[in-house]
């Protein structure tokens, strides 16, 4: 596996761990405060309208996979898409698509991340890598794009940028980790700020995230890791607030997580997640090992993909 794959792995898993992480906020609110603040969540329009929408006809060209409707009926899925932007704007291409499914039946919530660089067959736009579908016709192309070509039909959308990921570390007071000297130096050389030496630090948003992304001095195991560090400490952080700092979190990032999910939908899943000891919790990306390789088209790195090796992988995870 090449090393801008690993990484697309570890970003796709960061953005998702941050939108767990506001559904946590979601879940601390009870009641007439909890359909109160579920409102404030962003309006996917807004993405929409940057972004060049596609065609209805467009996005149903192409030869399609279907899902097996078992599987379809019982898994509720959630595309978690992340632009590649530190400004405050929702429009590009796609550095993160991540689907998070969740199968209340068999109680297991998967967490499933597309490779950026996986070439893929675009509705009315050709073959290129699946990050363009997203800036050709927003999420309407992305979500179809996904269901033509790994036969997994989105449920519901959500959009974040990396600068709502770094904002909501800095939010929180930023994050305490044991460092090596090793991670402290590329800390160093790619973030805001500076790290006196190893053992624990406390890192601001900028810091944490790019923490969260280091790749070069071990392996995946690590990385990942590093990751559940970031995310635990968040987490302890958020359940140690009060409830006037909870309300002032939810006020400020609901709104940037522009989605098309209803008030209910999101009370649903801050129910759920409240009852995740109760579900098993798997992730795993896609193409998964030994289903594609290297391959070069119009000077592009992409990854040529075994499109039903893949989609037999979805359903295997999610049944």
């Amino acid at each position: 596996m090449s090393t801008k794959t690993r990484e697309k792995k570890s970003v796709a898993k960061i953005v998702g761990f941050v939108l767990l992480g506001i559904l946590v906020l979601v879940a601390a609110i009870s009641g007439f405060l909890l359909t109160h603040y579920s409102g404030l969540l962003g309006d996917l329009r807004e993405e929409e309208r940057g972004n060049a929408i596609a065609e209805t006809a467009e996005a149903n060209a192409g030869e399609q996979i279907v899902a097996p409707t078992s599987i379809a009926d019982d898994v509720f899925t959630i595309l978690l898409v992340g632009v590649d932007s530190y400004q405050d704007t929702y429009t590009g291409r796609s550095d993160v698509q991540m689907l998070m499914s969740i199968n209340q039946k068999s109680k297991k919530i998967v967490l499933c991340s597309i490779l950026r660089d996986s070439y893929v067959s675009i509705p009315g736009h050709g073959n290129n890598r699946i990050n363009a579908a997203y800036g050709k016709g927003g999420t309407n192309l992305l979500t179809q794009t996904i269901k033509n070509n790994f036969g997994i039909p989105v449920n519901r959308v959500a959009v974040i940028n990396f600068k709502v990921v770094v904002d909501f570390v800095d939010a929180i007071g930023g994050v305490d980790v044991d460092l090596s000297p090793e991670e402290v130096e590329i800390i160093n050389n790619g973030a805001s700020g500076y790290l006196n030496g190893a053992g624990v630090n406390h890192l601001n948003g900028d810091q944490a995230l790019t923490y969260a992304r280091i790749r070069k001095i071990d392996n995946d195991f690590s990385r990942t890791k590093r990751q559940r560090v970031v995310m635990e400490d968040a987490l302890e952080k958020i359940g140690n607030m009060s409830l006037a700092q909870q309300s002032s979190l939810m006020t400020e990032f609901l709104p940037r997580v522009h989605t098309d999910l209803t008030r209910s939908e999101v009370i649903n899943l801050g129910s759920l997640v409240l009852r995740l000891k109760s579900f098993q919790v798997n992730s795993f990306a896609i193409p998964v090992d030994g289903s594609w390789s290297d391959m070069t088209v119009r000077g592009m790195a992409v990854l040529d993909i075994d499109f039903a090796t893949n989609r037999k992988a979805w359903e295997d995870a999610v049944s």
